[in-house]
């Protein structure tokens, strides 16, 4: 067995392998912030600020969630200047209910919400 396989194995059932790729700090961070901004959206500037992520990071990770239907973007215009923004797909906040639904059983299993 290799480490990767041993690795995928600690995932439950409902975390397939195409949301395994969700669970990265980017990808959990932007659908979190989209999520709770919903039909509002986010500029990328106000994603990259808050989560300090450099555009070598967000961008790559930003298209990924693009291209596998988690977020879509939209030019809009603000104050005269065209800016994407950002929302979340039904898709996404689908991944992001999972993944975040995981990390709680993960932590309160752990034992963490009781600071131990």
């Amino acid at each position: 067995m290799t480490v990767e396989t041993a690795k995928n194995n600690n995932f439950p059932p409902y975390i397939d392998g195409k949301l395994r790729h969700v669970l990265l700090y980017a990808r959990i961070g932007v659908l979190a912030m989209l999520d709770y901004y919903g039909a509002d959206g986010l500029p990328y500037q106000d994603i990259k600020d808050v989560l300090r992520l450099p555009d070598g990071s967000l961008g790559p990770n930003l298209a990924w969630l693009k291209d596998n239907g988690y977020v879509e973007s939209h030019e809009e215009r603000v104050e005269g200047h065209g800016i994407v923004v950002y929302y979340i797909t039904q898709e996404g906040r689908s991944a992001y209910e999972r993944v975040k639904n995981w990390l709680d059983v993960l932590l309160h299993h752990d034992g963490l919400d009781k600071g131990v």
